[in-house]
């Protein structure tokens, strides 16, 4: 899941792919702004077939608690 999430991140932020952790910050280490997120987002429930709502993006800070959140609503 992590490595989809960090593929999916490359191609969509232009990050590179050897900076993005489970512990990488969206927004401080990512510099990731709301269009980015909203781009990212978008492309991740492309991806999965999943739908994710945005409260329960609210308390997202890291990739790997993106990855969480997206695993769990993928089941």
């Amino acid at each position: 899941m992590f490595e989809e999430i960090r593929d999916i991140m490359v191609s969509t932020l232009d990050v590179d792919a050897d900076t993005i952790t489970a512990t990488t910050n969206l927004r401080t280490d990512l510099d990731i702004d709301s269009l980015d997120l909203v781009e990212f987002v978008s492309e991740v429930e492309d991806h999965f077939g999943i739908m994710i709502p945005q409260d329960s993006l609210e308390g997202i800070q890291t990739v790997g608690d993106f990855a969480d959140l997206v695993e769990k609503l993928n089941k």
